[in-house]
């Protein structure tokens, strides 16, 4: 949410802004100046004059029918016009690399507290180095990509390159251990040459590649 200094408002104060071209409301302890969005809300702007919701707390509403990250977007976010005041946000964007919450949305092994002897520090390493990547690389471009209809960006493909989870993918082997690569960046030379190949920026090494079974 945004991070310059907003001014607080009682909900007495944000309660009287409750009229078709004064309209205020609260969404998670932020208040929101809706009063020239409403016409541009996709879903209307009658929703926003049920007697509910003018000049009060719609987060409830709001949840009900919207994933959070709509409201991080800048076009709601510079909507906000201050906060309640005594009250502070509860809800938070999901942080980058980190495990969900959400019961039984990850796999046991990777829950607080749980032992197993196939799985140590070093997978669980692993494993937040490649949700960190999803998240900042891979899931964004996803997103995108939904919205054109295109295939992935190059850029996502070579960044999977970059850290050798292409190589990964193929299971254990000699190729892990150096790559072929062109010598030139002409498409007419056939030199090649042997590379060494990074797998996770140093984090994995050859030999902990393991076929799946």
């Amino acid at each position: 949410m945004p991070s310059k200094e907003l001014k607080s408002y009682s909900r007495d104060e944000i309660a009287k802004h409750n009229k078709e071209g004064d309209l205020w409301i609260i969404i998670d302890g932020n208040v929101y100046d809706i009063s020239r969005f409403k016409d541009m809300h996709p879903g209307g702007a009658s929703v926003f004059l049920d007697e509910d919701i003018p000049g009060q707390d719609a987060t409830e509403a709001f949840y009900g029918l919207h994933r959070h990250e709509i409201i991080t977007k800048p076009q709601y976010a510079r909507l906000v016009v201050g906060v309640v005041e005594g009250e502070k946000s509860v809800i938070h964007s999901h942080v980058v690399g980190e495990l969900s919450k959400v019961p039984y949305a990850e796999p046991t092994w990777l829950s607080d507290g749980y032992y197993s002897p196939y799985y140590n520090a070093n997978h669980r390493t692993f494993q937040k180095a490649i949700r960190t990547f999803y998240d900042e690389v891979v899931t964004p471009d996803a997103l995108a990509r939904e919205v054109d209809g295109k295939p992935p960006s190059k850029s996502v493909i070579e960044a999977m390159d970059k850290l050798g989870i292409h190589a990964m993918r193929m299971g254990p082997g000699k190729h892990l251990k150096g790559i072929f690569a062109l010598t030139s960046q002409s498409s007419m030379s056939h030199a090649l040459t042997i590379a060494g190949l990074k797998l996770m920026d140093g984090l994995v090494t050859p030999e902990q590649v393991r076929p799946v079974s």
